[in-house]
């Protein structure tokens, strides 16, 4: 009898595909051993996916906060070309209004004037005076105009800046959307597995899922006591709090989080306040030894563009993936990196 199953394949684009394929005999027919390892693969791939999906999210919120702060910088750039404006067209009255003085000054009839010596003297002082205060507020004027050509050079540079990181959000947002429907197609070929290699994919998400909270009920720190008043304690504290929360791309709490979302909002309740963004999170802070750490430290696993988790004592706290949890994770032997905020 012949019958037709699912497989995950990764294209050369590294895009999650699902391939139908034609097989003959009863599922349960195989041994045991041969759906264990079937299933245990499907479970990697839909990790790896998982990780996958988590890493263009933390790619993506680096690319808003790039455009966020171009966008700051064009909202500055037009602020100080509007004042310097303003600022040119208020000495270009002035120098006109003094132009018009010295003139009115300087074309006086009154005969009797010519023979004042002392009136004749104070007008040519006036006229002489206004001469060089007019030449000086050119002088301004010029300066400002050069000012706010810099100006616009820098609005020019920050709206390409603004272009390129948009471009980049929406390429990364199209490759989280391929990632997230290759993820549903996987999710729906682990629901069309039949018979017991079906019945023994979920016995194993059943036992992980068992294990994840028994390592989450069992799990211990060496840090100090959480201190009210903030610091890596406090950080660590809030850590502990979350286990057992669904990731969610985006999510900065209280229900759901990403890698980022966790570890900004535990250093929030430590006093610190971080960008969503894994990569920006780790440039603010020196790095750390790994024979070091201590709790509250950042630390990742792969590489900080991709995940960030916090170091709790014994071992990290993570949001790990799409369709996983946040878990404690005994030992650092996963760590590849780590920095210490403060």
């Amino acid at each position: 009898m012949s019958r037709l199953r699912f497989a995950p394949a990764w294209t050369a684009a590294g895009t999650l595909v699902v391939v139908a394929v034609v097989s003959t005999g009863a599922v349960g027919a195989a041994p045991i051993d041969d759906l264990r390892a079937r299933a245990e693969q499907l479970e990697r791939q839909i990790a790896e996916n998982g990780a996958r999906i988590a890493a263009l999210g933390e790619q993506l919120n680096a690319a808003q906060l790039r455009l966020d702060e171009a966008q700051a910088q064009i909202d500055e750039a037009e602020r100080r070309i509007t004042e310097t404006k303003a600022e040119i067209a208020r000495l270009e009255a002035l120098i006109e209004l003094r132009a018009v003085s010295i003139y009115q000054a300087g074309g006086a009839s009154d005969s009797f004037a010519l023979f004042d010596v002392a009136d004749a003297a104070d007008s040519n002082v006036r006229r002489k005076y206004g001469e060089i205060a007019a030449r000086y507020d050119h002088r301004l004027v010029d300066d400002l105009e050069i000012t706010k050509d810099d100006l616009d050079r820098q609005r020019r540079d920050a709206e390409r800046a603004r272009r390129d990181a948009a471009a980049e959000r929406d390429r990364l947002a199209q490759a989280k959307a391929d990632a997230d429907a290759a993820a549903a197609e996987q999710e729906a070929l682990l629901s069309q597995v039949e018979g017991e290699l079906g019945e023994l994919v979920r016995a194993q998400q059943a036992d992980r899922e068992s294990s994840a909270a028994s390592a989450t009920a069992k799990s211990t720190w060496s840090g100090p006591a959480p201190d009210p008043h903030g610091g890596a304690a406090a950080a660590v504290a809030f850590a502990h709090a979350q286990l057992g929360k669904p990731y969610e791309y985006a999510a900065s709490g209280p229900d759901s989080y990403d890698c980022s979302g966790l570890t900004m909002r535990a250093w929030q309740a430590g006093g610190l306040s971080l960008p969503h963004y894994s990569g920006a999170q780790a440039a603010m802070f020196p790095r750390v030894p790994l024979d070091q750490l201590a709790p509250g430290d950042l630390i990742t696993t792969s590489s900080w563009s991709a995940h960030i988790g916090i170091w709790v004592g014994g071992g990290f706290i993570h949001a790990t993936h799409t369709g996983d949890v946040i878990r404690f994770v005994s030992g650092s032997a996963k760590i590849v990196d780590a920095v210490r905020p403060g």
